[in-house]
C-alpha cells in the first residue's frame, strides 16, 4: 500500500513539474487540458487513498494504538459517564473522519453541478427572445454575453447587447468560439475536471490545476474560432468587449471573455508564439499516458486494498484494558 502511494505521489510530482516548467503556448490546447486533468484526477485517487489508509490501516498500527487507547476515562469515570468520552472514541472518529470528509465533499459538489445545469436551462428557456445567428438562442441584456450554457445538451446564447455592439467579424468570431466550446465537448471536460476538484481539494495547488485547465478549454475554443474564421484580430476585440460584462463562468457556463483573457488575447495577437513545439508536445502527451496509467492503476487495485485493509484490521491486537 506505501509503496503504491510512493509511485503515485512521484508520478504526481513528476507530471505537476512538466505542467509548469512547459510554456504555455508550446502546447497544444487540448494536449494541455489532458495534462491539468490527469493532475487533478491523479490528485484525487491520491486524496482517497490517503482516506483508505486512514480508515483500514492506520488503526492497526501500533503508534495508533498507543495515541488513543489512552485510559482518562478510567482516571475520571465522569468524562465517560458524563460526557461519553474517552481515547478509544477519539481514535475511531479520527480514522473515519477522512473518508467521511471525502465522501461528502465529492457528493455535494455532484449536487452543487447537478443543480447548476438545471439552473442554467431553466434560465436559458426564460430569457430565450428567439433564434439567432448561426442557430444561437438570443436572450435580453445591455451587456455583451456570447456564451456556451449548459451541460448535456449546451446552447450558443447571445445577449441583444452583443448584436449591438459586436461588428460582423466580431459577431462571427464569438460564435464560432462558443461552438467550439461544444463541439470539442469541453462541458464534460470542465466537469469532470470539477468533480476531481472536489476530492483533490486538501491537496495544496489542486484550485491553480483547476484555473489551468479552465484556462487550456478556453484556448482550445480560440484555436477553434480562428480556424473557422481566420481572423483572430476580431475574435481578440470581442473578448476585449464581452470582458467587461461577462458573469463569472461556471461548469454551465463558458463565457466568451472566459479564464486568463489578458494571456488568451497575447496568444491571439502573437499567432507564431501560439504554435505548438513538436519536442514539447511528445513530452505533454507521454506525461499524460503515465499519469492516466498510474490513476486507473491505482483504481483498479483499490477494492483489492480495501479488502487487505480489512483483513489487517481484523488481525490487529485488541485495544489493551483499561482496568
Amino acid at each position: 500500500m506505501t509503496g503504491i502511494v510512493v509511485v503515485l505521489i512521484g508520478l504526481l510530482a513528476a507530471g505537476t513539474a512538466v505542467c509548469y516548467l512547459l510554456p504555455r503556448a508550446s502546447l497544444a490546447p487540448m494536449t494541455g487540458a489532458s495534462l491539468w486533468l490527469a493532475v487533478l484526477g491523479l490528485r484525487a485517487v491520491l486524496v482517497l487513498l490517503t482516506a483508505l489508509i486512514a480508515v483500514f490501516y492506520l488503526p492497526a498500527t501500533e503508534l495508533f494504538q498507543i495515541l488513543t487507547h489512552w485510559c482518562i476515562h478510567a482516571v475520571l469515570p465522569f468524562i465517560t459517564t458524563h460526557l461519553g468520552f474517552s481515547g478509544h472514541g477519539v481514535g475511531d472518529a479520527a480514522s473515519v473522519l477522512p473518508g467521511l470528509i471525502v465522501g461528502v465533499s465529492a457528493m455535494w459538489a455532484a449536487f452543487g453541478l447537478g443543480r447548476a445545469a438545471r439552473a442554467m436551462r431553466r434560465w436559458v428557456k426564460r430569457s430565450s427572445l428567439g433564434v439567432g445567428p448561426g442557430e444561437s438562442v438570443i436572450i435580453g441584456g445591455e451587456k455583451v454575453l456570447v456564451a456556451a450554457a449548459g451541460i448535456r445538451s449546451p446552447k450558443v446564447v447571445v445577449s441583444t447587447g452583443a448584436l449591438a455592439r459586436l461588428d460582423e467579424d466580431e459577431l462571427a468570431a464569438s460564435l464560432a468560439h462558443e461552438r467550439g466550446h461544444i463541439a470539442r465537448r469541453h462541458p464534460y471536460l470542465a466537469l469532470a475536471g470539477d468533480l476531481a476538484y472536489a476530492v483533490a481539494r486538501p491537496v495544496p495547488g489542486s484550485k491553480d490545476a483547476l484555473q489551468r485547465l479552465r484556462f487550456c478549454l478556453e484556448r482550445d475554443a480560440d484555436e477553434y474560432a480562428v480556424n473557422c474564421t481566420s481572423d483572430p484580430i476580431a475574435l481578440a476585440s470581442a473578448i476585449c468587449k464581452a470582458a467587461a460584462d461577462s458573469p463569472a463562468p461556471n461548469v454551465a457556463l463558458a463565457t466568451l471573455a472566459g479564464s486568463g483573457a489578458p494571456a488568451r488575447l497575447r496568444l491571439l495577437l502573437d499567432r507564431p508564439a501560439a504554435r505548438p513545439k513538436t519536442w514539447a508536445e511528445v513530452m505533454g502527451r507521454g506525461v499524460v499516458v503515465l499519469m492516466v496509467a498510474g490513476t486507473l492503476l491505482a483504481l483498479g487495485m483499490t477494492p483489492s486494498l480495501a479488502r487487505a485493509g480489512v483483513a489487517t484490521l481484523e488481525a490487529s491486537p485488541p485495544a489493551h484494558s483499561c482496568e
